[in-house]
């Protein structure tokens, strides 16, 4: 089995707290979610940051959180923000051998159906929620070793297929 972090990348609503939660446990590792890192550390949600300060501030901020969790010696399993695939400098501290990266990826309009359900998320129209799924997938695929289609599947069966690449 790796040794190294796991983190799960994807787009809102593609599930990775909940499939990240399952895997953490699975493997008694800590779960470091960055919506909880950031809520904790703000006092307030993604959406209502963005709202006071703009989606340019919550994105630093996300960054963030996935920079203190990447520096974590403990091996954990890492959901960070779908933004974080707009970075450059990101994506290159995603390229270490040590991590194992899996896309959780699916259908942008199940997917914002997924978002709807929630308030914590900053709302996109669907188009905008399409260009940005096909972009971020086109950035993120030099770092991914795994991509999981969330699209028509439970949680419990994209936990099973992550945990199946970890331990190969």
């Amino acid at each position: 089995m790796r040794e190294g972090h796991i983190v799960l990348i994807g787009e809102m609503g593609s599930g990775k707290t909940t499939v990240g939660g399952i895997v953490a446990a699975a493997l008694g590792r800590p779960l470091v979610d960055s919506d909880e890192q950031i809520e904790a550390r703000f006092g307030e949600s993604g959406r209502l940051l963005a709202e006071d300060h703009g989606v340019e501030w919550l994105h630093q901020a996300e960054a963030g959180a996935l920079i203190d969790a990447l520096d974590r010696v403990e091996p954990a399993v890492i959901c960070p923000a779908a933004s974080i695939a707009d970075r450059p400098d990101l994506l290159d501290r995603l390229e270490d051998p040590a991590l194992t990266v899996a896309l959780l990826d699916g259908d942008p309009v199940v997917l914002r159906e997924r978002v709807a359900e929630g308030d914590h998320r900053r709302p996109l129209d669907p188009e905008e929620a399409r260009v940005l799924a096909a972009a971020r997938r086109d950035r993120t695929r030099r770092v991914v070793s795994l991509v999981v289609d969330v699209t028509s599947i439970e949680p419990d069966e994209a936990a099973a297929r992550v945990l199946r690449h970890v331990v190969a």
